[in-house]
């Protein structure tokens, strides 16, 4: 070994060791070795100072110091290679040296340990034995591009094969090696363990898509807010197909913006509650605007998110889309509104039918009065016409009545050929009397209009109604009402733009009106039972839901044009027929007369003295009771001597129908002839079936009482 030693030390130096030994002998000896272990002490150096008779002749001073230099620099050197081996084996990352092949010429035992191979089985081995082709092309590129620029290459990522076959993952850096004249000789570089962290990054990745796919295959909206500036954060592929908006296009917007005006101010008021550190409802109904204009219900679950302070940040949100339970819950209701406007439709048709009773009885007195005096032939002619118009309003007054009970549906309608033009001008009277002097009525009716089939009550209703509605429109404005008539012909193509019309010809009635106009939003909704645009108690909503039924149970159509602040125009189509109107001039007809002898029951005292009178004006004889019970006595006493009994259904203690039945119970062949202001259960059909022979309605008009008795004495 010390000869080993000498020889590396060059020819000057090995000289002088040799001249050491040969002087000092022994002393010389342990110099060498003290030399050759690393551990020259000042001792030794002494011994060979003092050795009898070498200073003087032999050894220099200059020679000395050259070997105590020596004998540090070796010391120093041993000391630094091994606190550079120890600070290698002792960091946490690798590191190695290279030849320019790739194989180990050094490594720490960190990257042994990362490796998993044994220091023995590592040294000289190449990078491509630990790693796959793949990968060894990516490190060859690199050294290459080292080796060619001198440039260092750091954060190159290394996927390796350990030792017991597990795949590992390095950061590596990658710096050139070169000799002492500058000569590229390998690779160095430093190399740590991202395995743990790539793991740990793959991890995340997953769980973020599992969270991700999760997130989107959600059945509701979810999206976060950062309330410092209201915007989305995130959102789920839900709460696009709920806005109708693309992900990127929710991300760069406000979550105000997606709120309708309405939901805006209930969020704004919430959020001040939780910023007052007030406690709110986790849930909430918001309205919800897309992208497309349209809306919808939303039920927003939220979670807020605090900071350190415990304020809060950020808030998630779970949206339900509620709009099919919200339909469901309005149509319920209305479904409710409906039932209670039934029921109330109903107890009207109850109160319809007791009022018809009632004010056909008050009709019977008058219009009897009104034709007795008018057949009185000293009447001068201006009474007479003043006469005339009391008969006629009271007719209208009969038909109003009827109207009232059509409308409850407790009047069957009998349709048969109308001229229009007639009903439009007296409505048109009755209208003028109710409407405000403000309104300003015209009529554009064509000569020789069209005849229809239909119940003139109907139609009647049917221009009470577009006309009323048209004075509401118009308020109590200065406005104009127009009410046309015409004939008209409807070709192919204009019949096409009507719905549920055919070509042919038809009567076109028009009322327009100069009010504020109906709103394009509820236009299509205006025939809607139950709709209406008036406040809550001005109006049912029914009124145009009639006029539309009515219209299409006659086969026709209704249309209407209008325009906010110009007004509006409904248009009625009616088919028209070929067919002659009867014979309508009021010609004085012979009344039909007689001479027997009449039993006439009412409970009412003044139908009972005008009844009487009709009768005796007729020719007849009358006797008269208030009450059943003492007709039927009456009857009792002397069947035979009566021809006919007339007797009104709706009175108290015994029925009409109940005392006629007694009534043939005692003498079959007694003719009966019932009369009612109203009777819901009691028809023709009925009084037919229980052998009466005749049915009369009040208020009764002397033509039809004198042929309604004549008939039923002459059928008997």
């Amino acid at each position: 070994m010390i000869l080993k030693w000498i020889l590396r030390l060059g020819a000057v130096k090995t000289a002088l060791v040799i001249t050491l030994i040969s002087i000092l002998g022994s002393v010389g000896l342990e110099l060498v070795f003290s030399l050759v272990s690393g551990q020259l002490h000042r001792a030794v150096l002494i011994k060979c100072i003092l050795f009898p008779g070498i200073i003087a002749p032999f050894v220099s001073y200059s020679v000395v110091r050259v070997l105590i230099k020596m004998a540090d620099s070796e010391t120093a050197l041993t000391e630094s290679k091994e606190k550079y081996r120890s600070i290698l084996d002792n960091i946490e990352d690798g590191y190695y040296e290279v030849d320019l092949r790739g194989s180990f010429t050094f490594f720490n035992g960190s990257l042994s340990r990362l490796l998993g191979y044994s220091p023995a089985a590592m040294a000289g081995m190449n990078y491509r034995e630990y790693m796959s082709s793949e990968n060894a092309q990516k490190v060859y590129q690199t050294f290459n591009q080292v080796y060619e620029t001198g440039e260092p290459a750091k954060g190159f990522d290394w996927e390796i094969f350990k030792v017991d076959g597990t795949r590992g993952h390095l950061d590596a850096s990658v710096t050139l090696m070169k000799n002492t004249i500058g000569k590229p000789i390998g690779f160095r570089g430093i190399v740590r363990d991202m395995t743990q962290r790539k793991q740990s990054e793959r991890a995340l990745r997953e769980s973020e898509a599992r969270y991700r796919q999760l997130l989107n295959h959600a059945p509701s909206g979810i999206y976060e807010i950062d309330l410092t500036n209201g915007k989305f954060i995130s959102v789920n592929d839900v709460m696009c197909e709920y806005t109708g908006y693309t992900r990127h296009e929710l991300l760069t917007m406000n979550a105000f913006d997606i709120l309708t005006e309405e939901s805006q101010k209930k969020s704004l008021e919430r959020f001040d509650r939780i910023q007052k550190g007030e406690k709110v409802p986790l849930s909430i109904e918001y309205k919800i605007k897309t992208k497309h204009g349209h809306e919808l219900w939303a039920m927003l679950n939220s979670k807020f998110l605090e900071d350190e302070k415990g304020r809060p940040t950020k808030v998630l949100v779970v949206a339900h889309d509620i709009s099919e339970q919200k339909q469901a819950q309005e149509e319920k209701k209305n479904l409710e509104y409906q039932l209670q406007q039934a029921q109330k439709m109903e107890a009207i048709g109850t109160l319809a039918g007791g009022i018809a009773h009632d004010f056909n009885n008050i009709l019977s007195v008058i219009i009897g009065y009104t034709e007795l005096i008018l057949m009185n032939a000293q009447v001068d002619s201006e009474v007479r016409q003043n006469l005339k118009e009391i008969f006629s309003a009271s007719k209208h007054a009969r038909d109003m009545v009827k109207q009232i009970l059509a409308f409850s549906r407790q009047n069957k309608q009998e349709r048969k050929p109308i001229q229009v033009a007639h009903i439009v001008k007296e409505a048109l009277k009755m209208l003028r009397a109710s409407l405000p002097a403000t309104i300003s009525i015209q009529q554009k009716i064509e000569k020789n209009t069209g005849i229809i089939e239909a119940d003139p009550t109907q139609i009647h209703q049917v221009l009470m109604n577009l006309c009323t509605n048209a004075a509401h429109a118009i308020d109590e404005k200065d406005g104009e009402l127009e009410i046309r008539l015409a004939n008209v012909d409807l070709e192919r193509n204009a019949a096409a733009k009507i719905p549920d019309l055919y070509p042919g010809p038809f009567l076109k009635l028009s009322v327009r009106d100069t009010g504020d106009g109906i709103a394009p939003e509820a236009l299509p909704q205006i025939f809607n039972p139950y709709f209406t645009t008036k406040e809550k108690g001005e109006g049912t909503g029914l009124g145009l839901a009639v006029v539309q039924g009515i219209i299409k149970s006659l086969n026709g159509a209704i249309t209407v044009d209008s325009e906010v602040g110009k007004g509006s125009t409904f248009h009625v189509y009616l088919p028209t027929i070929k067919r002659e109107l009867a014979d309508e001039e009021e010609i004085p007809k012979p009344l039909p007369m007689g001479y027997e002898r009449i039993l006439f029951v009412d409970d009412e005292q003044p139908l009972v003295e005008i009844g009487k009178q009709m009768l005796e004006r007729l020719g007849y004889k009358v006797d008269t009771r208030t009450s059943s019970i003492e007709a039927l006595n009456l009857f009792k006493a002397d069947p035979s001597r009566f021809d006919l009994v007339i007797t009104d259904i709706v009175m108290p203690n015994m029925t009409g129908d109940r005392l006629s039945d007694k009534l043939i119970g005692i003498r079959p062949d007694i003719p009966i002839v019932l009369c009612t202001g109203y009777s819901e259960k009691f028809t023709h059909k009925h009084a037919s079936e229980k052998g009466i022979e005749a049915f009369l309605m009040k208020p009764l008009v002397m033509q039809d009482l004198a042929s309604t008795v004549r008939q039923a004495l002459s059928a008997n």
